[in-house]
C-alpha cells in the first residue's frame, strides 16, 4: 500500500504541473518506485489519474466536514465556510490540472467524482449544512446555494500568487454576505 500511496502522492503534485503530459518515467522517479510498479497498481494513465482525483475528492470531504464538526461545536459557521472556501481556493491550481487531464484523457470531469466512494456526496453534505447553518445564524446571503459556491470556486485564480487568492476570497466572501 505504501508504493500505491507514494505513486498517488506524486502523480498529483505531476499532474498539477504537467497534466495530460505527466511522462511515466518522471512519476516512477517521483514517487522513488519503478515504472513496473506504476503499471502493477495502475494499469492505464486514467486508473492512474482516477485515484487522483478520489483522492482530492476525499481530501475536499475531510475539510468540509472538519469545519462542520468545528462550527457544529460552538464555531461560527461563517467562519468555517469562509475557511474552508480559503483552503479550496488556495489547492485550486491543482484541482484544475487535475480536471483538465481528466477532460484530456476522455473522461467526463463533471460526473467524475461519483466513483469516489462517497467523497462527493461527505463533500456536499457538510458544505450545505454549513452554508444552511451560516444562513440561519444571519451571517450569509439566504438566496446562495451550492452551486453558487462552486461556480465562485470555479473562478479562483489559478496562479501561485497566494495574495491574489486571498484577495479573490476577500471579495467572494463580502459578495456571500447578507445586503445591509
Amino acid at each position: 500500500m505504501r508504493n500505491r500511496e507514494q505513486i498517488v502522492v506524486a502523480a498529483r503534485e505531476l499532474v498539477a504541473r504537467d497534466g495530460a503530459d505527466v511522462r511515466m518515467d518522471d512519476l516512477a522517479a517521483r514517487a522513488g518506485v519503478a515504472v513496473g510498479t506504476i503499471y502493477r497498481h495502475f494499469p492505464t494513465k486514467t486508473a492512474l489519474v482516477d485515484a487522483v482525483v478520489e483522492e482530492s475528492v476525499g481530501r475536499v470531504a475531510e475539510l468540509a466536514e472538519e469545519a462542520l464538526r468545528r462550527a457544529r461545536d460552538g464555531g461560527s459557521a461563517w467562519d468555517e465556510l469562509a475557511g474552508f472556501l480559503t483552503a479550496v481556493a488556495d489547492g485550486y491550481s491543482a484541482r484544475r490540472a487535475v480536471r483538465q487531464t481528466v477532460a484530456l484523457l476522455g473522461m467526463d470531469a463533471e460526473r467524475h467524482p461519483a466513483p469516489d466512494g462517497g467523497g462527493a456526496a461527505r463533500a456536499l453534505a457538510a458544505i450545505e449544512a454549513l452554508v444552511g447553518d451560516a444562513q440561519a445564524a444571519g451571517d450569509m446571503r439566504d438566496d446562495v446555494t451550492i452551486e453558487d459556491l462552486f461556480m465562485l470556486l470555479g473562478q479562483a485564480p489559478e496562479r501561485d500568487d497566494t495574495r491574489q487568492r486571498s484577495r479573490y476570497v476577500e471579495i467572494v466572501s463580502d459578495g456571500l454576505r447578507p445586503r445591509r
